[in-house]
């Protein structure tokens, strides 16, 4: 059940952050492997996905997908000319999923067409990441990343393999940051959704302005971990030089940035495309607009659908013209007149679904859940109410949120619904009665507002010993752990 207030984030309109230097990239993504048994479901898709993310973030991307030995091999010869032509103030982003092998000690990324018996066909048949460094040297710019979702699988037999799965550490990084979606030598999760967890997580937190690259890439790595149980641990090798930091989404930040930053990774991290579909609403004007779109067009199987005029996005290319106009930006009064009601739910819920400590309180949750439970819940209809310090009553803030939440969220439940009241307390927080305490003053504040009594699940207390981890948004986890979380459950 998805629910209308899915539509929960503020309008803020942000500018593009100024960007001096010229941003070049290329994005290869692999999926339709001709041999038997070799086929993935993502590797296109998070090319797809990561495209978008870095035309958001002002890149010239270059984008091919399913390419054979020639098109990649020409594809690297292109990138590093464009790199050249740019000069030595250009950054450079290379990005590849799909399957990659190493061989004694080389690394390997595999083109569509390549059919191998023995690793000696790999050595004839597919580019060597080397070659791509050539490229890069010859440019002489000043910075480059890349980005290697590729440590799936070896698709080789394994009678004919000289080494393990996964790929070899490079030892060649001096001015460039190389990130592997898993350790050397280990092999990563093509996920279980439509995107790798690599470049999901990758995607999420790219955009976040004030984040230097290796701040973003060690964040990425614990936010793959947690979701993976520690299957998953990504690597990187650093060799970016100079005093300043670079910063994808520029280094300076403030408030409304941090908001939207927020907002775009809850929204990324769901499954759910009216979650993303919000995030347009509220943000219509974001840089990371084509990214949500390629999020949506993945979770929808299309890559190239239109979510219709109320979020006036723009229709995809045409064989014979450019980009058809997009439909016109609705006022919120069309929408409202379209939609047929007179307050939109985003009016009513705005005051905690914008708050930073919801949405990380929300992403810890996600980030502990098993993955086959339903974690929609948790970014529709979960509130979470914040305590001071060894107090377990209620602030003004709580108890209007919570109010709201009544009325709007839980006041009318559809039979078999209920409602669960889950909460915590800090480590220092030493008596285990303050946790309970605190969810039996939400559920009868609850009740007082109209919810029955009949509605609740009974309240569990185990924020203390399980305590909510900070999954990115620098924050302090002790106040994140004074809560009671509010769910609504089938």
């Amino acid at each position: 059940m998805i629910r209308l207030i899915a539509i929960v984030f503020a309008v803020i309109a942000l500018a593009m952050p100024a960007i001096a230097e010229p941003r070049i990239a290329l994005v290869i993504g692999n999926s339709d492997y001709e041999t038997t048994g070799w086929k993935l479901q993502n590797g296109a898709r998070d090319a797809r996905l990561m495209k978008a993310a870095l035309e958001g973030l002002g890149f010239e991307v270059e984008a091919i997908t399913n390419a054979d030995e020639d098109e990649m091999e020409e594809a690297f010869a292109s990138f590093g000319a464009r790199l050249k032509e740019a000069g030595p103030n250009a950054t450079g982003f290379f990005f590849f999923a799909g399957h990659g092998v190493q061989s004694e000690g080389l690394n390997y990324l595999i083109p569509t067409e390549l059919v191998a018996y023995t690793e000696a066909d790999v050595w004839a048949n597919a580019p060597r990441l080397e070659l791509l460094f050539r490229y890069l040297e010859n440019a002489g710019n000043a910075a480059n990343f890349i980005v290697l979702d590729a440590c799936r699988n070896n698709p080789l037999p394994s009678a004919v393999r000289t080494t393990g799965g996964g790929l070899a550490a490079t030892g060649r990084v001096r001015g460039t940051l190389i990130a592997y979606s898993t350790a050397p030598g280990a092999v990563a999760e093509e996920g279980a959704g439509r995107n790798s967890e690599f470049t999901l997580a990758l995607a999420e937190l790219i955009s976040q302005p004030g984040l230097s690259a290796e701040t973003l890439f060690r964040r990425v790595a614990t936010r793959v971990e947690t979701r993976t149980g520690y299957r998953q641990q990504p690597w990187i090798e650093s060799g970016l030089r100079g005093d300043a930091d670079f910063c994808f989404a520029g280094c300076e930040t403030d408030e409304e940035g941090r908001d939207e930053a927020a907002a775009l990774a809850a929204s990324l991290g769901s499954d759910s495309a009216v979650v993303l579909q919000s995030f347009l609403a509220a943000f219509p004007k974001s840089r990371s607009r084509s990214l949500v779109e390629a999020r949506i067009d993945e979770l929808d199987g299309n890559s190239s659908v239109s979510t219709g005029p109320i979020l006036g996005r723009s229709l995809p290319k045409t064989e014979d013209g450019p980009e058809e106009e997009a439909p016109p930006q609705r006022t919120e009064g069309e929408v409202k007149a379209i939609l047929g009601v007179s307050t939109l739910i985003s009016d009513l819920v705005a005051p905690w679904r914008k708050d930073v400590m919801q949405t990380a309180a929300r992403a810890a949750v996600l980030a502990r859940t098993p993955v086959s439970e339903d974690t929609t819940r948790i970014n529709d209809d979960s509130l979470f109410v914040f305590f001071e310090e060894g107090s377990s009553a209620l602030d003004e803030e709580g108890a209007t949120n919570l109010g709201l939440y009544a009325r709007y969220t839980a006041g009318s439940l559809p039979e078999g619904t209920h409602v669960k009241v889950v909460a915590g307390c800090s480590k220092d927080e030493k008596s285990g009665s303050l946790c309970r305490e605190r969810a039996n003053n939400v559920e009868q504040f609850l009740v007082s507002q109209g919810v029955p009594q009949s509605a609740f699940l009974a309240s569990q207390s185990y924020g203390r010993y399980r305590q909510l981890e900070d999954t990115g948004f620098g924050i302090d986890e002790a106040p994140l752990n004074r809560y009671a979380m509010v769910q609504i459950i089938d």
